[in-house]
């Protein structure tokens, strides 16, 4: 038969040709939705998960009677994103009285206030660690009010942090090539006005009104006043939010009992003396808060318009309350966008109760939800009717006379949810709003018009992370949920507790695969912004890198590259007109730490196993670090310093640094031998025809970047640096070593004396290959007549591991002239140094080289990455501490932890934390848990370090984790 005897319509062949409709059947609500609503509908401040913007997510256990930390981090074994075990805040026993309700975060994350349902606020303060927080005293106004609930809390801007940032507002191009639209904005913002220093303001159930704030010694006080009377129960206020008034006062909406929402204006007089040069900053007086009513709006609750008869046609039509609960009140701030015409914003979120009437036992209804908003507007008024013109006695007109600012609101159209909404969270500067649901889906919507933010396919302008294709999976219902600090993985928390990560999915394939694909691209460049804008805005990108998940090696480039150009991050220091910019990168820098930090991370496989790239970052990341180190002591022996003696509390600090130093010289001259070696076994032809090929090969199967560390203008310059400082320690050790009587004395510089003694050559011929590179860099650079943009790609393009065209004949007569000396008139460095010593110099504990006997030996020991110290292992070093120290802690072994009660292996809080090590969240660095009192570091050491490893060298907070950390061999 032929294909037209079949076309009857198979639909029909029964005769039922119309669609079966099956019933759907909901999803039942997620267990505790009912009365996670109503917790939300009585009180404002009940938020028990928070995610802090460094990274650490804290949350309340089931019964209320416990708080909990989870550092976000990576595990070096596997290279998975998690959040780690839980901390256990440790709270007073007088606190316990009453269940925890609410958690808030300041806003660099180091805070943490904690609210129960008394109402009594409880701050705790990070002590060197996120996962370690103490409660903060305070001395207060007057003694706690129980059974008045927390309605409403803020946290006061952070000077100078949030005073002004550079938004990166979009990426414009394709493929490789995007540029970075930035403008810098200033915030006027109420804030402490002293640096660094925190405070936060909190409504209570019955008006009274607290400010929480530190002094100049960072002692917390509090002051209190009251913002209305309230004559009945109907005037308790419910739900309470702040917002910026742009003028550094702030705004506050309050929602009572009876439906009502009052606007209050509220002004900080902080009573802080002007700075006076050359002094310290005493603390200063109580300030005064003042707080003026503004008005006060009665119909605040959702409404619907219905007729008077119950006809539709009817043109007579009254107004009906919607029967739903408020659970939600925000207030948004204007918005740095002048063209979106923001005012300060309040949005009131009510929660309907399903439909009863439904008996269908299929049907599971759950409760919806409307969004209400009032726009803040501030408008000149004249004081004086407009009538009095008429009266002609009068001199002026109405209009010569200075008219105020008048303060009113105009509610917009109202928003419904099919859903409840969880929670809610502005972000972005608040040009961004984030809504959880009880079904489950996570969804960012923008502010200006309210409009979903998805996919929309468009290559080569992006804006955010959801409009580049990155969405969160299929739904899973929650009762709790925070946002990571770039709100691309949620912390979704059930009613026992359980907590699991939900985190956003690239929605258009892999970014693992090579193809050229503009979507791939442009999801690269969204990657690239919100990077970006969180190193603007002091945000942990820790959660970016997990969403990311695995890119191809080409892909890792091109985001280090625009990385770069993101941030504006110019590390071209060759020229004498650029040599400047050498001392700005070695100083103030995050920019250039956090850039080299993200090409160090996407290199990073276990503990010390690297990708080229990653092996020239974190190398350059040390470099910048002991270079800061060296130069910071030297200048604290003030000027002509190397005609003086290092002061005796300065040794412990320099033992480590000055031996890394030392060992880092060794492993850039084998590095440089084992490749000029190489080279000589290459024929000549290669090496002649096609230089920049067979040199590059020959780096990669070596396995030996040094000379392209070298060629790179910041590390070298940094290492130019040291040459002076470390003659001074050498003569200094040598000194001290053969004249000093006093054997103590000799005790103490004795490792410096050690770390020399070991050096297998003369660190001149070193600084002679410095100089060497110096010219022949530079000349290559005038040679070529390259700009300054020029330069600066050229410089990138050696951190990536790649020898730039320019640069190979500068690669190849170092490698080969200097090195060997074969062209006639060169010196020839491999008679000068002996090559087999320096090829078996053990300089393992770097961890900068890449076989195996290197990774078996981090298996069993563990470095300091800030003190340069091994403290955990066979072979752990010993340090001398100054001479005011006792007998017993005079000479320890690092990793020894004696705690403040001088019994060795009891700390001062107990004997399970004797092994605890702080690590890196991101790279998995460790560094000595290194606290006051701990026997073998002086308060001078503890105050020091306190400074310098404030954060891991790669910019990256610590957590605190459990030791040794050591395999047994």
């Amino acid at each position: 038969m032929d294909d037209t005897a079949y076309t009857m319509d198979v639909d029909d062949l029964f005769g039922d040709s119309d669609e079966v409709a099956l019933p759907s059947v909901a999803v039942p609500p997620v267990k505790g939705l009912a009365r996670r609503v109503d917790e939300m509908g009585t009180v404002g401040c009940c938020q028990r998960i928070a995610w802090s913007k460094s990274g650490c997510v804290a949350y309340i256990s089931p019964d209320g009677y416990g708080v909990y930390l989870k550092v976000f981090s990576r595990n070096s074994s596997n290279s998975k994103w998690d959040l780690a075990k839980d901390t256990q805040l440790e709270i007073p026993l007088q606190h316990n009285d009453f269940p925890y309700v609410h958690l808030s975060w300041s806003h660099l994350g180091n805070d943490l206030a904690v609210v129960d349902a008394a109402g009594r606020v409880l701050v705790f303060s990070c002590q060197g660690v996120m996962n370690r927080m103490a409660l903060t005293r305070v001395n207060m106004s007057q003694t706690e009010a129980e059974l008045d609930a927390v309605v409403g809390m803020n946290w006061l801007a952070m000077k100078p942090y949030e005073q002004k940032n550079h938004i990166v507002w979009s990426a414009t191009g394709k493929g490789d090539n995007w540029s970075f639209v930035t403008a810098s904005h200033i915030f006027k913002d109420a804030l402490h006005p002293l640096e660094s220093k925190a405070s936060i303001i909190y409504l209570k159930r019955f008006g009274e009104l607290r400010l929480r704030f530190q002094q100049a010694d960072s002692t917390w006080h509090e002051i209190s006043t009251q913002i209305g009377v309230l004559v009945s129960v109907q005037d308790a206020y419910t739900h309470a939010a702040f917002a910026s008034n742009n003028d550094e006062s702030l705004l506050l909406a309050a929602y009572d009992v009876s439906s009502r929402l009052h606007l209050y204006r509220i002004e900080v007089k902080w009573n802080v003396p002007p700075p006076r040069p050359g002094q310290r900053i005493e603390n200063f007086e109580k300030p005064e808060v003042a707080v003026t009513k503004i008005l006060t709006e009665e119909m605040a609750y959702p409404v619907s318009s219905t007729s008077a008869t119950g006809d539709a046609h009817s043109s007579v039509s009254t107004v009906g309350r919607v029967a739903a609960q408020l659970t939600h009140l925000g207030f948004l701030p204007k918005t740095p966008d002048q063209t979106d015409g923001s005012v300060p914003t309040i949005h009131a979120i009510f929660v309907s109760p399903p439909n009863c009437v439904n008996l269908d036992q299929t049907q599971h209804p759950n409760p919806s939800s409307i969004l209400v908003r009032w726009g803040v507007h501030n408008a000149p008024q004249n004081q004086l009717h407009a009538s009095l013109d008429q009266v002609t006695s009068k001199k002026k007109s109405i209009n010569s006379v200075p008219m105020r600012e008048i303060c009113t609101i105009k509610r917009l159209p109202d928003i419904a949810f099919s859903s409840v909404v969880l929670a809610a969270y502005p972000l972005w500067y608040s040009m961004t709003l984030a809504f959880c649901y009880g079904d489950g889906t996570i969804e960012l919507r923008k502010r200006a018009t309210m409009e979903v933010i998805s996919p929309d396919y468009n290559t080569e302008t992006v804006t955010s992370l959801s409009q580049a294709g990155f969405a969160f999976p299929n739904p899973e219902q929650f009762l709790y949920a925070a946002l990571s600090p770039n709100h691309c993985i949620a912390a979704c928390m059930q009613e026992d507790g359980t907590l699991k990560l939900r985190t956003m999915e690239y929605t258009h394939g892999s970014l693992s695969s090579s193809e050229d694909d503009p979507k791939h691209a442009a999801a690269l460049a969204a990657l690239v912004l919100q990077s970006a804008s969180a190193a603007n805005q002091y945000l942990s990108s820790d959660d970016l890198f997990a969403t990311m998940g695995e890119l191809s090696e080409r892909r890792k480039s091109e985001f280090v590259l625009l990385m770069f150009q993101a941030l504006s991050v110019n590390i071209d220091c060759c020229t004498d007109e650029s040599q400047g910019n050498a001392l700005m990168l070695l100083g103030r820098s995050p920019y250039f730490v956090k850039t080299l930090s993200a090409a160090h991370l996407l290199g990073l496989r276990g503990r010390i196993e690297r990708s080229i790239p990653s092996r020239l970052a974190w190398a350059t990341i040390n470099i910048k670090y002991v270079t800061q180190v060296l130069t910071t002591i030297s200048r604290m022996h003030g000027p002509g310093y190397e005609k003086s003696i290092i002061r005796p509390e300065w040794v412990p600090p320099l033992v480590g640094v000055f031996r890394w130093m030392l060992h880092f010289i060794i492993y850039m001259m084998g590095d440089l031998f084992q490749v000029g070696l190489a080279l000589r076994r290459v024929p000549p032809s290669d090496l002649e025809g096609n230089a920049q090929a067979t040199i590059q090969a020959t780096i990669e199967s070596t396995d030996k970047p040094g000379i392209l560390l070298l060629l790179c203008s910041f590390p070298r310059m940094m290492q130019k640096l040291w040459s002076q400082p470390l003659v001074w320690i050498m003569t200094c050790s040598m000194r001290i070593a053969s004249t000093a009587t006093n054997p103590e004395m000799r005790r103490i510089y004795a490792p410096l004396y050690a770390a020399r003694a070991s050096f297998p050559f003369d660190m001149r011929y070193f600084d002679q290959i410095l100089t060497e590179a110096h010219n022949l860099v530079r000349q290559s650079y005038k040679s070529a007549g390259l700009s300054e943009s020029q330069r600066n790609r050229v410089e990138r393009e050696l951190l990536l591991g790649r020898l730039p065209t320019v640069l190979v004949p500068a690669a190849k007569r170092l490698l080969t002239d200097v090195l060997f000396g074969e062209r006639p008139g060169h010196a020839r460095l491999a008679e000068k140094i002996n090559i087999a010593n320096l090829m078996a110099f053990d300089k393992r504990w770097l961890g900068v080289e890449n076989f195996r006997r290197a990774r078996n030996w981090h298996d069993a020991h563990v470095v300091d990455v800030c003190q340069k110290y091994i403290i955990r292992g066979a072979e752990r070093d010993t340090v001398v501490v100054a001479s005011n120290s006792t007998t017993d802690a005079a000479k320890r072994s690092r990793g020894d932890s004696v705690g403040a009660t001088g019994m060795p292996g009891l700390g001062s809080e107990n004997a399970k934390k004797k092994d605890r090590l702080r690590c890196c969240t991101r790279c998995g660095a460790f560094m000595e848990d290194v606290l006051l009192g701990m026997q073998g570091y002086t308060p001078h050491n503890v105050q020091w370090l306190a400074g310098v490893a404030k954060h891991c060298i790669c910019g990256n907070g610590w957590m605190l984790v459990e030791g040794p950390f050591v395999k047994t061999e």
